[in-house]
């Protein structure tokens, strides 16, 4: 199928690709570079980027996580079934769960401590060159191979070496190590991991029941916004807030709805069928597009109304364009239109869509958002065979791509005295502080798709 690469369905790819460029981007964007507020996170503002909470909206910056969450949990179904219908048994499938979320948890605790790095008064180039030498000593731990036996042998030498340049941070470069410490980000991701991913094993041949799952915690959602003290009884879980809290959870509404559009997506790559893509098709994909960005101006400028009436017809345009043409691309644009809207009409309810603090505005317009922008992709790809290499690459090798700038491609660029230059040049000047973040960004892609093209992948 168009949408299948061997083992891989290219569409989630490019989608995780998508996301993490824009990751990449909002996060080494000028700060000082007079850039207009829709340019980062619609809590932290500029001039002060200071986080408010009561600020409402979302930027492009906002769909980073939710984008992230939604292909986690559409690569459930991708990495769990095959293995089940090979044979490996249900046990042995929720063992690597397990071990997913042991993975991921370290890899939050060994990240949280090593953004400490910076704060060291050591020089600049002895600094660079440990983060160099860190994600070396991180490539060696987490790399897959083929080859069992020689993997193993990486790993265990590289988690060594993780221990030795642990001991070598607090006695030469004076950094306090702690469990606390953590990259909150991917501390949510294991959480999620193993939840997601166990809900999804419990219901992988009922999808009913999958759905009303995810009905259940959009309720626990709403229940613990509006009428906070409806659940006061659920234990604080005190002393084991560095690895796990109950708030993670609540992500599981975006990951949940990912592994129903994952399954769609699978089973319409085994399926065989040949999806024709005629102009009313491209059309509707051009028209899911544009109901996503649409979001981005409606819920940041706060006409919620207009918003929602302009993203109710477009969505009344695509059901008819598509109606009697219905393939997988259209339905995955119902059911992203589907969330959008409900998220829309939460907005007012929920006092004004916000990432942080997380509401069901925010996770249901993204989650509707994500599946509309995949819609658009999938278009794509049916119809041209558009395989998006850069982003692709990027997307199947994910763990790899969040750390290549800021132990890698930065610390390079930075004892070589061009993140310096970038630094000056940006201030005040809108221009270079894009192209501040694209040039951090571009060489993240080509870094990150340089291992994934010599099948070298990290375990994420």
């Amino acid at each position: 199928m168009a949408q299948a690469s061997g083992k891989r369905i290219i569409t989630i790819d490019i989608l995780r690709g998508i996301t993490i460029f824009a990751m990449i981007l909002c996060a080494n964007i000028g700060y000082n570079s007079d850039l207009p507020a829709w340019m980062f996170h619609a809590q932290t503002p500029p001039p002060t980027y200071a986080f408010n909470p009561d600020v409402p909206g979302i930027t492009w910056v906002d769909l980073v996580f939710p984008f992230f969450l939604f292909t986690m949990g559409a690569a459930f179904p991708l990495a769990m079934r095959k293995r089940l219908e090979n044979g490996t048994g249900r046990w042995a499938v929720t063992g690597s769960l397990f071990r997913r979320w042991l993975t991921l948890t370290i890899f939050a605790i060994v990240l949280g401590n090593a953004y400490k790095i910076g704060s060291s008064t050591r020089p600049e180039i002895v600094k660079g060159l440990f983060s160099i030498g860190l994600w070396a000593v991180m490539f060696m731990s987490l790399v897959r191979l083929k080859d069992e036996r020689k993997c193993r042998l990486i790993n265990n030498t590289g988690l060594f070496l993780l221990v030795v340049m642990a001991v070598l941070s607090v006695d030469y470069l004076g950094i306090t190590l702690s469990r606390w410490s953590s990259d909150i980000i991917i501390m949510i991701l294991a959480n999620i991991a193993i939840f997601g991913g166990l809900i999804w094993m419990f219901t992988m041949d009922n999808l009913r029941l999958r759905w009303l799952i995810l009905l259940f915690i959009i309720a626990l959602k709403a229940l613990s916004s509006y009428t906070p003290q409806a659940l006061a009884w659920v234990p604080s879980l005190a002393g084991i807030g560095w690895f796990f809290s109950w708030s993670f959870l609540q992500y599981l509404v975006i990951a949940i709805a990912g592994s129903i559009a994952g399954d769609m997506l699978l089973n319409h790559s085994r399926s065989g069928e040949k999806t024709e893509v005629d102009p009313y098709h491209i059309t509707a994909g051009i028209i899911a597009l544009a109901a996503a960005l649409v979001q981005l101006w409606g819920l940041f400028t706060r006409h919620i109304l207009a918003d929602f009436i302009i993203s109710a017809v477009l969505g009344a345009v695509f059901v008819v364009l598509t109606w009697k043409r219905r393939n997988i691309m259209t339905w995955l644009g119902y059911f992203g239109f589907a969330f959008m809207l409900v998220g829309i009409i939460f907005d007012p309810i929920d006092g004004g869509i916000t990432k942080d603090h997380c509401n069901l505005s925010y996770m249901l317009t993204t989650t509707g958002m994500t599946a509309l922008t995949g819609a658009f992709v999938l278009m794509l790809e049916l119809k041209w065979n558009i395989k998006g290499r850069g982003l692709s690459g990027s997307g199947q090798n994910p763990m790899l791509a969040y750390t290549v700038t800021n132990f890698l491609t930065g610390p390079v660029l930075a004892m070589l005295g061009i993140g310096a230059w970038l630094d000056t040049i940006s201030l005040g000047s809108p221009f270079w502080g894009v192209i501040r973040g694209l040039t951090y960004t571009l060489l993240m892609v080509a870094v990150t798709c340089f291992f994934t093209e010599k099948k070298l992948f990290w375990r994420s």
